[in-house]
């Protein structure tokens, strides 16, 4: 999971002993899982990773909800039914 050294510019941030705490815990997680050494810096950009692109999938999809095009109901979801040509204005 390391990336090779210069593979990006060096950073300093403060962060809260708590947080480091749970950043460890982390990158002691997925160690346990990959089986491989991970880094707290490793840990981190995983982090920051997943947290970016959640922050861009939530911000898309709050872009659809503003759009005026037609969505699917829940009912219809639960129900498998999600073509478009049955999606319905709410």
């Amino acid at each position: 999971m390391t990336q090779a050294r210069g593979a990006g510019a060096p950073q300093t941030i403060r962060l809260p002993p708590e947080l480091l705490e749970r950043i460890d815990r982390y990158a002691a997680h997925l160690e346990s899982e990959l089986h491989l050494s991970v880094s707290r810096s490793d840990a981190l950009r995983r982090l920051l990773t997943l947290a970016l692109e959640d922050a861009e999938d939530t911000a898309e999809a709050e872009a659809i909800l503003r759009s005026n095009e037609p969505r699917v109901s829940w009912e219809e979801l639960k129900a498998g039914s999600t073509a478009p040509d049955q999606a319905v204005e709410s």
